[in-house]
């Protein structure tokens, strides 16, 4: 699944390359792309134009002048698709190409290009909402969602510290926890544990106030590097930025390396079965308190 890293590269792309344009009108093909929301508001569909673009967690927002957006969440497989759209003059009426398969909806600009959204598993979705706030990113439909992860690191650790400090559940646990934190999934949370050496499964009341704040250096190091890299594109291409690349994945230290050398204390890269997730770690590096 996309993270907080391929959904941010994906947010700065598309706000470089929409920004400015009007969605002239918005084709719904999959049935189950619009599952909560104003479903109506797509099939009557008036032109608007993008005034940016947002993101929160794991959802992007597409967002206008009438201070309403569109929220875009990848799901497992989802990806985004920028048809026809140039900023050079002649290149910005291109005719679209062949539209893919597994195509869910399709926004069409003024300009003759098109966003499309493509999810063959269709765990994805979009919708409507009628008032988005910009400072920080937010909508009523998303208010469960906990502090997102590139807000400075003292507003996260004051944000979770209450939870983090009574708690018994692993660390883990706590921080894909998208209501605690927003943005981190399974391969980027293995990434942050190694860095901190703190094991998936130790509780947060154990690792106290000291290592809550390493906890957080630790995913803030990997998110902002996964970012420069345009987050991680695998051979499964199950994610892929607007430009179909991202480069991260070279650079996974223990995700997906189990049986492997650490690349620290050359033990063996373990991978452990827990709430229905594989967690990789060393268990040299990364040993219970």
């Amino acid at each position: 699944m996309p993270e907080l890293p391929e959904v941010e590269t994906i947010r700065r792309q598309l706000e470089g390359a929409i920004d400015g344009l009007v969605i002239e009108s918005v084709r719904v093909d999959g049935r189950r792309v619009v599952r909560r929301g104003d479903v109506e508001v797509f099939a009557r569909w008036e032109p608007r134009r993008v005034i940016g673009v947002d993101r929160i967690g794991k959802f992007l927002a597409l967002r206008f002048e009438d201070l309403g957006a569109v929220v875009i969440h990848l799901g497992m497989s989802g990806f985004l698709r920028l048809e026809g759209v140039s900023d050079s003059e002649d290149t910005r009426t291109q005719p679209v190409h062949t539209q893919p398969a597994h195509t869910q909806l399709a926004m069409t600009f003024d300009n003759g290009g098109s966003l499309l959204l493509v999810d063959p598993r269709t765990f994805g979705e979009v919708f409507w909402v009628d008032h988005w706030s910009v400072d920080p990113p937010h909508a009523t439909m998303l208010s469960h969602l906990g502090v997102d992860l590139l807000a400075d690191p003292q507003v996260v650790i004051d944000e979770v510290r209450p939870r983090f400090l009574l708690t018994h559940r692993g660390v883990k646990a706590f921080i894909m926890d998208q209501k605690m934190m927003a943005g981190l999934g399974n391969m980027y949370a293995d990434e942050a544990l190694f860095r901190v050496g703190f094991h998936p499964e130790e509780p947060c009341q154990r690792l106290g106030t000291v290592g809550l704040a390493q906890v957080v250096d630790g995913i803030g190091c990997v998110l902002r590097e996964a970012i420069a890299h345009g987050g991680s594109t695998f051979a499964d291409r199950s994610y892929r930025n607007l430009e179909g690349e991202g480069t991260y994945y070279p650079s996974l230290l223990v995700y997906q390396r189990q049986g492997h050398r650490c690349l620290l204390c050359y033990h063996r890269i373990e991978r452990l079965r827990y709430q229905r997730r594989y967690s990789h770690f060393c268990p040299r590096c990364q040993r219970r308190l």
